[in-house]
């Protein structure tokens, strides 16, 4: 797969990365334990048949001591995330640049300078984000979604079929919204790299600006800019804020359904009340990784134009290196030009059938027209 080629661009630190799972795993394990607290609590107020010997002081002892140590996995994974993350960014942006160092003048040329900057800033920043933050969860994600669906099945197996039948439903909203997202994404960053273009031009050419009074013309010309760039954000925001509350709708309304029958199965004397409160916990449960897979789903589309950027602008070959010529001493003699024609890569030409003798020890500038001329 193409993608698996960014991999070697990215600084693994995969033992760190190993404890972030190992402690998210943890949260997962505590999250996964508390419904059947929740059921046992219930059981000895309710004084079940067959109930737990265990006093309710142990139990909320118990129960308390599980949600200390999930607090302190929390700090400790996402602490991890964040320190990782921002060197993972670090490193790659300093691979972007060591390959920008030996890549040919015309690669420059034929690009914004917002378009190279988006590769320093942006680009790199997705791709660490996407690693720390969405890769890294997806186990414990799937874990909760796995585990929680088999003991709906062990609780009440009419019911975990019915949650099983909602989960198309999911998948279809999330593709239709994501499948707008990449596009978007796309329009972004070429609205931002515009937009730095034009705003790193503007500021190596403010002595020119105030000469000839711009000040206000390119001040209105950089707010459509940055207008055309705020659209763009408003639209991406909008569909990425929609997905994950409409998953979440979704999830909510059937888990609410799925309350409703079980209910009804609990009249019908097939689950015991307790039983009742853990399968509705384990319902709840079940919601939340839903969303965040649906939350996953954007971020991939997010990245995936990040990472098509990075794999393209490494895929550039270097200028190639000279080792070894002969260094040229006391030269003398003059330079000429004799019909030169040149053009950047994509533009008109700057040079047509050039003729010109510079003598030894003459020194001459070339000045071209600005555009505020």
């Amino acid at each position: 797969m193409r993608y698996t080629q960014l991999l070697k661009y990215i600084t693994p630190h995969r033992r760190t990365l190993l404890l972030v799972v190992a402690l998210l795993l943890g949260v997962t394990a505590v999250n996964l334990v508390n419904p059947l607290l929740a059921g046992k609590l219930t059981q000895v107020l309710l004084a079940e048949p067959g109930g737990t010997e265990l006093s309710i002081g142990l139990i909320l002892i118990a129960w308390l001591a599980l949600l200390i140590v999930r607090a302190v996995l929390g700090v400790g994974s996402s602490y991890l995330i964040g320190s990782t993350g921002a060197l993972m960014s670090a490193e790659l942006r300093s691979r972007v640049y060591e390959h920008m160092q030996v890549l040919p003048l015309g690669w420059f040329q034929e690009r914004k300078q917002g378009d190279v900057l988006a590769l320093l800033s942006h680009d790199a920043g997705s791709i660490s984000h996407f690693v720390t933050n969405i890769v890294v969860q997806l186990l414990p994600q799937l874990l909760t979604l796995a585990f929680a669906f088999l003991m709906m099945l062990w609780l009440d197996p009419v019911i975990a079929l019915l949650a099983a039948l909602l989960l198309p439903a999911y998948t279809i909203v999330t593709k239709l919204l994501g499948r707008r997202i990449r596009p978007l994404s796309r329009a972004w960053i070429d609205s931002w790299s515009g937009l730095m273009a034009f705003v790193n031009e503007n500021l190596g050419m403010m002595p020119v600006l105030k000469a000839f009074a711009r000040e206000r013309l390119e001040s209105d010309r950089f707010a459509e800019r940055n207008r055309e760039l705020l659209d763009v954000s408003r639209k991406q925001i909008w569909l990425s804020s929609l997905l994950s509350p409409t998953i979440t709708l979704l999830a909510s309304a059937g888990a609410l359904l799925l309350l409703w029958v079980a209910i009804g199965h609990m009249r019908a004397g097939q689950l015991q009340p307790s039983e009742l409160v853990t399968l509705l916990f384990y319902v709840m449960l079940l919601t939340s990784p839903l969303s965040a897979l649906a939350g996953v789903y954007g971020q991939i589309m997010h990245a995936r134009g990040a990472a098509e950027r990075l794999l393209d602008f490494f895929g550039e070959k270097p200028e190639p290196l000279g080792h070894g010529e002969r260094i040229l001493e006391n030269i003398f003699g003059r330079i000429e030009f004799d019909n030169v024609s040149f053009a950047y890569p994509g533009r008109l030409p700057v040079l047509e059938q050039f003729n010109l003798v510079i003598e030894a020890g003459e020194t001459l500038a070339f000045t071209g027209t600005s555009r505020f001329l």
